[in-house]
């Protein structure tokens, strides 16, 4: 179970600041997030969410997402009624997952 959607977030972002401190590339970064927090990942639908999302938000931001991290999160948000959001998430968590769903769709439609 998540415990708090912007403590993760916040987790990531570090991480993603950190491992670009040390000289790795986008798509280097990318992969040492996704094994860093692989036990959230294989753990919970929801989590597997808000780290995907999260990584591909910071990496549209540098303007750079790798095809497979952008399916696999497309999967995820077109099957987003199926992840137990509400039994997870507090509700201003799942408003937050929303708006930043809605920020992804956006971004990858100006690419």
């Amino acid at each position: 179970m998540l415990s708090n959607y912007k403590e993760l977030e916040q987790y990531i972002v570090e991480d993603f600041e950190e491992f670009l401190d040390e000289g790795l590339s986008l798509s280097q970064v990318t992969e040492k997030l996704l094994v860093e927090y692989h036990r959230g990942i294989v753990n919970s639908k929801v989590e597997k969410l808000v780290i995907y999302l999260t990584i591909a938000l910071l990496c549209l931001d540098k303007g750079y997402l790798r095809e497979d991290l952008k399916n696999n999160l497309n999967i995820m948000i077109s099957d987003i009624s199926l992840l137990p959001l509400k039994e997870e998430l507090e509700s201003e968590d799942i408003k937050k997952i929303m708006f930043d769903i809605g920020k992804f769709n956006e971004q990858i439609g100006d690419n």
